[in-house]
């Protein structure tokens, strides 16, 4: 049984001797005191200041965001990451912003005097100017994270918001005065359009990144059926701030069919269609219109 015993310690030690990990850039406060001097950019400032100072009990020790336990989860919560608590205007969009150092939450969170926001570190003593200079230094360096590598701004996928329909022009004083789109019995219904009407659509989109009206090569597809079969694209129109138009003459349609169309439009970056062939029936029937 001795014998057993000794011959697993062996087996155990020679594994543990084998098996050696790759060091791991983001385990830095771990283990023996990190010379602070030998530490550059991200992590420098975390060492620093966000671990020792603000990653205390009740504050940025995981109990709330940012999160300044670790390098990582610390550049994860502010590069690029949206403002909860804002000021009174909503000023900001990003607790940091890559080279803007006004648009910058936390440089005013490290150097406002309102006392309702509260200057960070909120229950320490305050950090001095040179110190906030060495945040607003990463800042203007593009912050980049612990290796050295730059940040990629967030671009979400663009939307296809709404539609409506309306016989002639836009009426902008009597919105409703001639939309034909909203006499359907049913949200999820096709709507009827007159043969004689001359049909016109306006399209509301919205992008995080790209002005909706900068967008190319905007496509109205029209198809008889709801697996949009034989469609035929038809170019939009950019209307006014983030609508997009296309309209068809009186007698285009034959009396008694139905018509299922979609919206093909881009960011530059992310292609969407609206409705998707994998869209729900009551989608596509939405997007739909009867010639009466």
């Amino acid at each position: 049984m001795m014998k057993r015993a000794y011959f697993f310690l062996i087996l155990i030690a020679v594994i543990s001797c084998t098996r050696e990990q790759p060091p791991n850039p983001f385990d830095i406060g771990a283990g023996e005191p990190v010379d602070t001097n030998s530490l550059v950019g991200f992590a420098a400032l975390h060492e620093k200041f966000l671990e020792p100072r603000c990653a205390n009990p009740a504050c940025h020790d995981g109990t709330f965001e940012p999160d300044f336990r670790t390098v990582e989860g610390s550049y994860n919560t502010l590069v690029y990451h949206p403002v909860i608590k804002n000021d009174a205007n909503g000023t900001y969009e990003y607790r940091v912003v890559p080279g803007d150092v006004n648009q910058s939450w936390l440089i005013n969170r490290l150097m406002t005097s309102n006392d309702t926001l509260g200057r960070m570190p909120l229950y320490g003593e305050p950090l001095t100017w040179d110190e906030v200079k060495e945040f607003s230094d990463w800042i203007l360096a593009g912050s980049p994270d612990a290796r050295g590598n730059l940040p990629v701004e967030p671009n979400e996928v663009p939307r296809f918001e709404w539609y409506v329909a309306f016989s002639g022009n836009v009426n902008w004083s009597n919105w409703n005065s001639n939309r034909i789109d909203n006499s359907r019995s049913g949200w999820e219904y096709p709507f009827p359009v007159e043969d004689s009407d001359t049909l016109r659509f306006l399209f509301h989109m919205d992008d995080d990144a790209t002005d909706p009206a900068q967008f190319p090569n905007v496509k109205f597809w029209l198809a008889s059926d709801d697996q949009y079969n034989n469609a035929i694209s038809y170019s939009a129109t950019a209307f006014v701030g983030n609508y997009w138009t296309v309209a068809f003459p009186p007698n285009t349609f034959t009396t008694g069919d139905t018509n299922y169309f979609y919206l093909e439009f881009s960011d530059g970056i992310h292609d969407i269609e609206a409705p998707e062939l994998d869209s729900p029936w009551w989608y596509k029937d939405h997007c739909s219109f009867y010639i009466e």
